[in-house]
């Protein structure tokens, strides 16, 4: 049988019903969804807690995720504007657009980040957004969290949304945000224990949490290339105490090409049996009530290479229609769909 971590938002009117629900086995609580006016976290936790029982909620923390706080469009100027960033001068030109060289095509953007970053911007910096759908090019930073961007991004990118950028220079400065203390810490007093940790690398990544929280019950998200490095390398250490998680979302658009994804799903699921799968589940949902021919098969690849935990995200979420019908096809293909366990 199946079983299904569902995304909560956390004000729906549905989610006994949900809870209810033969194949769910838990709620998920994405941490960057804003509160009511005079709730605070820890209250936040105990009504989501209190729904979701006995089954557990999980406090997804964002950790190492680039995200951004804000962002903003420079305004495009009527003639050529000469602007300077890290010392070298950038020339905005609508009425000579060029993709490469000195000139560069508008929208140009500042988006601020959660994180403090360090960037080798000596060449410009490939910069993905909405699932990979959308890019610009970083051509600075500023204070360490503002990056200046050029060619892109074609829509504001706007608060909480998270980006990639996987050139070898990055480095992220901190795991845990502030945010993520305050719900382990408010999850703490509340008894909610269960913890998702966000683009896990390494031990020191979970003993970052534990400090904090030694009673914590972990599952890492798997989402980039030294995640991947970790799953092959020293997960066989941590394993009794660590469950993991394929977060296709971002580790699709992070491994460097991209029918790699089949390789880095099977490779978690051969190191954790009760490897949970997240992300882009059913997302055919979000258009209609009748799934598309590739969503079906996608759930089938996934059962038939060993995984039968599902983590159902945002998008199909909101709704109630969407989120029911997720779970009811997820629940009869269990019923009536027999894998026969093949091997990439």
């Amino acid at each position: 049988m199946a079983r299904v971590i569902v995304t909560v938002p956390p004000y729906a009117p549905f989610l006994e019903k949900i809870a209810n629900h033969p194949v769910v086995e838990g709620f998920r609580l994405n941490t960057v969804m804003p509160l009511r006016d005079g709730e605070n976290v820890e209250n936040l936790l105990g009504r989501l807690k209190e729904i979701a029982a006995p089954k557990p909620l999980w406090i997804d923390l964002k950790c190492r995720q680039l995200r951004v706080s804000r962002g903003r469009f420079f305004d495009v100027p009527k003639n050529p504007t000469v602007i300077e960033v890290e010392g070298k001068k950038v020339i905005l030109d609508p009425s000579n657009p060029k993709a490469y060289g000195d000139l560069r095509t508008p929208p140009w953007a500042v988006l601020e980040l959660d994180h403090e970053i360090e960037l080798d911007t000596s060449k410009p910096v490939k910069c993905y957004m909405n699932d990979g759908l959308d890019r610009a090019l970083i051509v600075g930073v500023r204070n360490g969290r503002e990056l200046v961007m050029l060619d892109g991004p074609e829509k504001l990118v706007g608060g909480g949304e998270s980006l990639n950028i996987m050139h070898p220079s990055l480095k992220i400065k901190g795991y845990l945000t502030d945010l993520d203390r305050e719900y382990i810490e408010a999850g703490k007093k509340v008894g909610v224990n269960t913890v998702m940790l966000s683009f896990f690398e390494g031990a020191e990544d979970l003993n970052d949490l534990l400090e904090i929280n030694p009673n914590a019950e972990v599952v890492a998200k798997i989402e980039s290339e030294k995640g991947l490095g970790f799953v092959n390398n020293d997960y066989a250490q941590l394993a009794g105490g660590l469950r993991l998680m394929a977060a296709r979302g971002d580790l699709y658009v992070e491994v460097r090409r991209p029918h790699l994804i089949l390789n880095a799903m099977r490779d978690i699921v051969e190191a954790d049996s009760e490897a949970i799968v997240a992300s882009r589940i059913l997302p055919s949902l979000r258009r209609g009530y009748t799934p598309s021919a590739q969503d079906i098969s996608d759930l089938g690849f996934l059962l038939e290479i060993g995984y039968d935990r599902f983590m159902v995200g945002d998008d199909i979420c909101f709704k109630e229609n969407s989120l029911l019908g997720a779970l009811n096809i997820i629940n009869a293909i269990s019923e009536t769909y027999q894998p026969r366990k093949i091997m990439l």
